[in-house]
């Protein structure tokens, strides 16, 4: 279906009864989606709903056949569907592989991802992508940054080794760190990103200028703290679950002070060989003494701040479930350009031989293991990805995200709100979108099949409504097989 705009001329007369009538007979609208399930992360299942939409808002939501309307309007047939909020991917990095680039706007949409979350990228890099995908409308989605990580001296990804791209802005001081977010605000930033060699007090001066700038922040935990006293500073989410396995342990104390001297005495390394030397020296020694009580009380002060949690375990489990050998996981690398193809598909045949680590597996455990329990406590769980790290293909991945949470233990329907609602309420958006509500966002995705049975069935997409467009499945497919140059 091409695009749908309200015909107000055809309607114009008919705005002075709609003052008088209810929301379930609005004056104009420009498509009517007939007899769907809805399936929305908090109500639930409702069957046999018609949903109009009139100005990139639903206008009305009532039972097959209640809801009249003034004017000719598209439709789209829904019986024997089901429909959701458009889902967000809320960790992606759009500049971190050069070899992908914009390929991956399409493909985000063509997996019903409307909305990304940019959690690090040089700034004049991201502004670059948000423009084009600002010109490809619909076929593009809306880009949330957050513009570089701002890390500590020495930076983790500063361009040495190539691995780690130059992605992110160094802080040595509370003055730096407030600087960085005034320029990031200025820009447009959406959020700012805070990363783990920042010492104390320059994380809690970004912290509080970005608050004051009225920016969350989401964070690594940096080394030189512990979980709690990042809590404290305010931060609105953390990513990857990174470090808060260290703050569990019995021996979190000497954990830090170690740290915090290994920090000291390798200022003048690498910071990625910094970072990975302290990983690799505490993280064996944290996840082998984790203590429910100590545990406890970093979830519950979690839990009481309401700190949203993105703990890519898509990402996090990689190692050890290897999901990259899975056909499934592996048939969308054929949507990318044809260099970075070929050299995923090389790593995925080197990695069939090789023997999975003892601490991949032990990494993977305790990542499950601790969202079910961040979830139970009620911290806010959401659903990003980390691609195209890790061999996570854009768009693809997220699916397969919501589908290790389920294996976590979120039920589907909370494995959908960490990709529609939970985003929404980062933002403090939760008014305009996340759910299927008359006066919400009108950005939608129509399934086959029903998610709440088995969450994989998001992937059973029939049609993504954004921007005013209708995109079917053979639009979608287009739009897959085009998306590398």
């Amino acid at each position: 279906m091409g695009k749908w705009i309200s015909s107000r001329a055809a309607t114009k007369a008919a705005l002075a009864l709609c003052s008088a009538l209810t929301l379930s007979t609005p004056a104009f609208a420009d498509l009517m989606i007939q007899n769907v399930t809805i399936i929305d992360p908090v109500a639930g299942e409702t069957a046999h709903q018609d949903i109009l939409i009139g100005s990139g808002t639903i206008a009305a939501i009532g039972e097959r056949g209640s809801i009249a309307t003034f004017a000719p309007v598209d439709t789209l047939d829904g019986t024997g569907k089901y429909i959701i909020p458009a889902l967000w991917d809320a960790h992606v990095h759009l500049t971190y592989d050069k070899g992908i680039g914009n390929a991956a706007l399409p493909l985000f949409v063509a997996n019903g991802i409307t909305r990304v979350r940019d959690t690090g990228g040089l700034l004049s890099e991201i502004l670059l992508v948000e423009e084009v995908a600002k010109s490809q409308g619909a076929k593009a989605p809306e880009i949330y940054f957050a513009g570089p990580l701002i890390d500590g001296m020495p930076r983790v990804y500063d361009g040495s080794p190539a691995r780690f791209p130059n992605i992110s802005d160094g802080a040595s001081t509370p003055a730096d760190a407030e600087r960085i977010v005034d320029e990031l605000a200025a820009a447009g930033a959406s959020l700012i990103k805070s990363y783990e060699m920042l010492k104390p007090d320059v994380f809690r001066a970004l912290v509080a200028q970005a608050t004051e700038r009225g920016l969350p922040v989401t964070s690594h935990i940096p080394l030189s703290m512990d979980a709690e006293a990042v809590i404290a500073a305010g931060v609105r989410g953390m990513e990857h679950l990174r470090n808060i396995g260290l703050s569990c342990s019995a021996q979190s104390e000497s954990l830090l002070t170690e740290r915090q001297n290994m920090l000291r005495d390798g200022m003048k390394e690498e910071g990625s060989t910094l970072r990975s030397s302290i990983h690799a020296t505490q993280r064996p020694i944290a996840f082998s003494s984790q203590d429910d009580a100590r545990c406890g009380a970093v979830i519950s002060a979690l839990a009481d701040a309401q700190v949203f949690q993105t703990p890519t375990l898509a990402l996090n489990t990689r190692g050890a479930f290897r999901q990259f050998l899975e056909p499934e996981q592996r048939a969308p690398f054929k949507y990318l350009p044809s260099p970075v193809r070929d050299r995923w598909n090389a790593y995925a045949e080197g990695a069939k031989e090789s023997p999975i680590d003892p601490a991949y597996v032990a990494f993977a455990d305790w990542s499950l293991a601790m969202v079910k329990q961040l979830n139970a406590a009620g911290v806010p769980i959401m659903a990003g990805t980390d691609t195209p790290i890790g061999l996570l293909t854009p768009g693809f991945s997220l699916h397969l995200e919501m589908e290790t949470l389920v294996r976590a233990g979120l039920t589907p329907q909370e494995a959908l709100a960490a990709a529609t609602l939970r985003p929404a309420q980062f933002f403090g958006l939760e008014e305009k979108m996340g759910t299927i509500e008359a006066g919400k966002s009108s950005e939608l995705v129509l399934l086959s099949a029903n998610p709440l049975d088995d969450i994989s069935n998001t992937r059973s997409i029939e049609a993504v409504i954004t921007r005013g467009v209708v995109l079917d499945r053979a639009t979608l497919d287009t739009m897959l097989n085009e998306a590398a140059p």
